[in-house]
């Protein structure tokens, strides 16, 4: 890095980067943009909604001096004091990191909440991410939605993927599906389509320069140019697979207005059964934002004005504002954040409604059929199509029987869940996968239908939360599972108190009579309960012909940290 790493450097930087030309193009005071462009951003988080630990962890982030991002409407958030990634070491910086690694928080830069906030989900909605990974918008949305809604979160590179199922365990999520699609090419599910999308599209992060320092000398305005293609083409396929009243969020971390007011403006054009719309200020109430620009320049690479087409590379008209007063008047309900405004990084939304008079069919634009009528007079008829050939990743929907055996064994009480398999593990789902998507046929684009019993010809390689785990024929609930079943599990339960625990929590191997007094000992995995006056716990514990616990290293220490208990060196 050299030059680039010191403070002194970074500054000369941004006194000639295109980036600060960018910023004084769009109005921003120059002295102002360098001053806090160049600054670190705090550290930010949201606390998990639905976590059984969520009295003990907010009071941990409040010791630390965390205060609330009130307007963060709907969920909890806060800013801690301290930088991005510079949590003290006295303690601080190994809580901070459990309390993230365990489920108990999602560390999130504020700016990039505002997408979820603006686009307010609900229970009982069906919602597509289409550029979901790593997946804290997609996390965000279904913590909001649970446990009634669900989130199809679509990534189309393998080791993303990875991330985001990653992220789904971590958080206990039940209510998420991952699918595997180009943006663009994102496969269709059952009438009537999706209730709501998130467009949170790939860009040049021009708005990322407190996180991403790279960015003061990587950044041109042909980036935009040359994204703008792609930003479009996405936005258009989630406008199409967006069911007559539903709603879209398109955003960015960009303040290039080529990525934003001009994308939009192309959308609506190119889409024009969608209207963009007033955001509701009640949902972000207290942030400080501006209207959409109805005005820009076109930039050379030197980040000056220039008037098209001279010095502007990959130039095209579709650049520029637009000049019908519509339009114009569209754009401006779209709302940008700079971080000068509220401490944060930089962002651009906005939203967009499917207009219900467009499509009286009542369904997405993708299911109209142009050609239908034709078909029909000349005697086609429409064709159960054969479902695709399983595979070894094929996801199953479970039989009630499967399902019941499972809720026996693992003591599991009133579950309202879809259950699907997958290898030897079982997922659970909210009811709504099933009856939405699973239980329904899928129209392809040549009137035919993808039968019932498939996803087909959505690409999905994960449902809900793989909550179980089979050995032997016997089902045990996983670790991560335990947050989401927290209150549905037995209350006969063993108990143990907090001293045997400690020993367990040190490695020890304890004998089965110490937990299990004259009863007999289960064989295998089961689940012990702790009462404490900091709160109850359920923990995964396994008995052969010792007793020990059945949790990873950072699960461990964080209960130690809990529990006041020191483990010996």
């Amino acid at each position: 890095m050299g030059e680039r790493s010191g403070e002194d450097g970074l500054l000369a930087q941004a006194e000639i980067a295109p980036l600060t030309g960018l910023a004084e193009s769009l109005g921003i005071d120059r002295s102002k943009w360098i001053q806090v462009a160049t600054e670190p951003l705090p550290e930010t988080l949201r606390l998990t909604m639905h976590h059984y630990d969520i009295e003990w962890t907010r009071k941990q982030l409040i010791a630390m001096g965390a205060t609330s991002l009130k307007w963060s409407i709907g969920n909890e958030a806060y800013q801690l004091p301290f930088a991005r990634g510079q949590a003290p070491r006295d303690g601080t910086r190994e809580l901070l990191a459990l309390l993230h690694d365990t489920g108990r928080v999602t560390r999130q830069e504020a700016a990039s909440m505002l997408p979820i906030l603006v686009l307010d989900p609900q229970p009982n909605e069906l919602l597509l991410d289409l550029c979901a990974a790593p997946g804290s918008k997609a996390t965000h949305a279904a913590e909001r939605m649970a446990p009634t809604g669900v989130v199809v979160a679509n990534e189309p590179i393998s080791g993303r993927v990875n991330m985001l199922a990653s992220n789904r365990g971590r958080l206990s999520l039940h209510n998420v599906m991952i699918t595997q699609h180009d943006g663009r090419h994102v496969g269709r599910i059952p009438k009537p389509g999706f209730d709501a999308i998130v467009a949170d599209v790939p860009c040049t992060g021009s708005a990322t320069s407190r996180k991403n320092k790279d960015v003061w000398w990587s950044w041109s305005p042909k980036g935009g140019r040359t994204m703008f293609q792609l930003q479009v083409d996405i936005a258009s396929r989630g406008a199409q697979l967006l069911r007559p009243g539903g709603t879209m969020v398109y955003s960015t971390c960009s303040i290039d207005p080529v990525e934003n007011e001009a994308v939009i403006a192309e959308l609506i054009q190119k889409c024009p059964w969608m209207d963009v719309i007033e955001i509701d200020e009640s949902n972000v109430d207290g942030l400080v934002w501006h209207q959409g620009l109805t005005a820009w320049s076109p930039l050379d690479e030197q980040g000056k004005a220039s008037e098209p087409p001279q010095d502007v590379p990959f130039f095209d008209e579709r650049y520029l504002p637009p000049s019908n007063d519509e339009i114009l008047n569209a754009l401006s309900k779209t709302r940008r954040l700079y971080p000068q405004d509220n401490n944060t990084g930089g962002f651009f939304v906005a939203l967009l409604r499917h207009r219900e008079d467009a499509t009286p069919e009542g369904v997405a634009k993708t299911f109209i059929d142009k050609l239908a009528k034709r078909r029909e007079q000349s005697g086609w008829e429409s064709r159960l199509l054969e479902a695709p050939k399983p595979n070894r990743h094929t996801v199953h929907g479970a039989t009630e029987e499967e399902a019941a055996v499972v809720m026996q064994q693992c003591r599991l009480d009133n579950a309202d869940y879809s259950w699907w398999k997958r290898g030897k593990r079982m997922a659970i789902a909210p009811p709504l996968v099933y009856n939405r998507m699973w239980a329904q046929q899928t129209p392809n684009k040549r009137g035919d239908r993808w039968p019932e019993g498939t996803f087909h010809p959505l690409q999905v390689l994960h449902v809900g939360l793989p909550a179980f785990v089979s050995k032997n024929g016997n089902w045990r609930a996983r670790q991560e599972s335990i947050p989401l079943l927290y209150d549905q599990l037995s209350e006969d339960l063993p108990d143990i108190n907090a001293d045997v625990l400690l020993h367990l929590l040190k490695g020890e191997a304890l004998e089965p009579a110490v937990v299990f007094a004259n009863e007999t000992s289960p064989k295998g995995a089961f689940l012990l309960r702790c009462r404490h006056e900091t709160g109850s716990l359920i923990i995964n514990a396994w008995c052969g012909e010792r007793i020990t616990l059945m949790l990873d290293k950072g699960e461990r220490r964080l209960l130690s940290i809990r529990l006041n208990l020191e483990e010996e060196e």
